[in-house]
């Protein structure tokens, strides 16, 4: 640093007096022309300024030619350097070390934009044409997703047709796929050998890569959308999910279309009357599981996951009196269970604040939205999120695909698809999977190929057994549900079932097979 200040003093004292010197020069020359011209001063001095004046412009003329000549450049023409401007990064673009990366298209509509790009790669896709953007520090993936309006508008094309993929572990990296999006459709990875402790795969994105979440144990899921948009697939997934790793089911099917029917002979407890009492009677067992699981807690049992599965939660909420009293249900049920190994989910078609209230989302931290018609609805399901993040405009072209907000952020991604033929392969290997006693086999047996037996043709049969039953309408079924409690633990209730006209009351072989699946 100190020579370098010497340097400046020098440089300074000799440029002083060059100054001085030329100075004098100058006086010498005009005191000699004035003489030989006989010219006024005033006359002289402006005769002398303007020949030193073009003396120095063509000096400096030569000096720029030698220079050019000297480091290979050629001028260029106006043209060229318009151009030049057009192309340039835009004021403020903060662009990256190698100028090569952003010389894409993509890069050069992004810089335009006043994105703080770093650099723009292009990559295959098999449907439209992709791209990964690096966001430069300190900036994150929001500078560019909050720019789908703007991007389709240079590109006239659809806001659809405007994706993005967050890559996961970065908050600075997202691919960008301008075309149809979700077609490439991975294989559906081995989910029996999966840990429900662990990270479990929940969907995957634009490339065709699955994507998880952490596990969902203790956490609760809102899930919301417009009616098609898959919100059923979603929640039949986690139930198989849970159904193939060994968890536990419940569940309140709050739509008259039984679309959870399959799931039935597998669950704890499955309600499908649509009414007040049966969401109730749900949480209620929930609570009941949960008080006893944390008594076996203390003896150092650690009970299978459960899920609880509510849908369409309108239905228990049509009646304002009957809604405050579900909500405060869920509520003490939501914050009870938690640390009981028990997931609640409750899902609904009607995103709206009178449905979607305060208690609702306080206790479902989780939230799942799939396409929705309007941004309000998109943050009435998700809350605050990044600009950009807007569930309305998730593609109609690929059902299923839906964001979420968990504790890896928020992504969006399509869901995994699994069959019916599936669910009830793997409902038939849970009842296989369980050696029912010997009192529950005779009663079984009892059953044959019938789905429904009276009290006196079960006793009739469990005689036929070698079990004592005597005559009498209260004994007999007294001594008949002895015989069931002792084989299922619990006996199911008294339904009726029947021809119409010709109903008769007994009990069902299927709600004797979902008290083997509880046991």
């Amino acid at each position: 640093m100190g020579r370098k200040k010497q340097q400046v003093n020098d440089d300074a004292w000799g440029q002083s007096a060059g100054a001085i010197g030329g100075l004098a020069i100058v006086f010498g020359i005009l005191g000699a022309i004035k003489d030989k011209l006989g010219l006024s001063w005033p006359v002289t001095m402006v005769l002398v300024v303007g020949v030193l004046v073009g003396l120095g412009y063509g000096a400096w003329r030569l000096r720029s030619s030698l220079q050019r000549l000297l480091t290979g450049q050629q001028a260029q023409p106006a043209a060229a350097l318009q151009q030049q401007s057009l192309t340039a990064p835009a004021q403020g673009v903060q662009v990256g070390t190698e100028n090569a990366a952003l010389s894409t298209p993509m890069g050069q509509l992004l810089q335009r934009l006043e994105v703080p790009v770093e650099s723009v790669e292009s990559i295959p896709h098999p449907t439209g044409e992709g791209h990964m953007v690096r966001v430069a520090a300190p900036h994150a993936t929001e500078a560019v997703t909050r720019l789908r309006k703007a991007i389709a508008s240079e590109l006239d094309v659809t806001q659809e047709e405007v994706n993005f993929a967050q890559v996961e572990g970065s908050i600075r990296n997202v691919r960008v796929l301008i075309g149809t999006p979700y077609t490439h459709i991975p294989a559906l990875p081995d989910l029996t050998a999966l840990d429900l402790d662990a990270d479990i795969p929940l969907g995957y994105d634009l490339w065709g890569n699955i994507l998880t979440m952490p596990s969902p144990i203790g956490k609760h899921f809102l899930v919301a959308g417009e009616t098609e948009g898959g919100k059923t697939s979603f929640l039949k997934f986690l139930a198989y999910l849970f159904l193939v790793t060994g968890g536990r089911l419940v569940i309140v099917d709050g739509k008259p279309d039984g679309d959870f029917a399959d799931f039935q002979q597998a669950c704890d407890y499955y309600d499908n009357s649509l009414t007040h009492k049966g969401v109730m009677g749900a949480l209620e067992y929930v609570r009941k599981v949960a008080e006893r699981r944390g008594r076996s807690k203390r003896d150092g049992i650690r009970p299978e996951p459960m899920l609880v599965i509510i849908d369409e939660i309108l239905t228990f909420k049509e009646d304002p009196a009957e809604g405050r009293e579900f909500e405060n249900a869920l509520k003490i049920t939501a914050s009870q269970v938690r640390s009981a190994r028990i997931l609640v989910a409750c899902a609904t078609q009607h995103p709206r604040d009178d449905v979607i209230s305060t208690v609702i989302k306080n206790n479902l931290t989780v939230s799942v939205a799939f396409k929705v018609m309007s941004q309000s609805a998109s943050k009435m399901i998700l809350g605050t999120v990044p600009e950009g993040v807007n569930a309305e405009l998730l593609p109609a072209s690929a059902r299923g695909t839906f964001i979420i907000k968990d504790p890896r952020g928020v992504r969006e991604m399509r869901g995994l698809f699994i069959t019916d033929d599936m669910i009830q392969q793997a409902v038939k290997a849970r009842l296989d999977a369980l050696e029912p006693n010997e009192h529950a086999k005779a009663v079984l047996a009892a059953y044959g190929n019938a789905e429904f037996l009276t009290t006196e043709e079960l006793a009739q049969a469990l005689r036929g057994c070698g079990y004592e039953i005597p005559d009498g309408a209260q004994p007999m079924g007294v001594a008949v549900r002895d015989v069931i409690v002792k084989g299922f633990g619990a006996a199911p209730d008294v339904v009726q079932a029947g021809p119409t006209g010709a109903r008769r009351k007994g009990r069902r072989k299927a709600d004797l097979l979902a008290l083997i699946a509880r046991t």
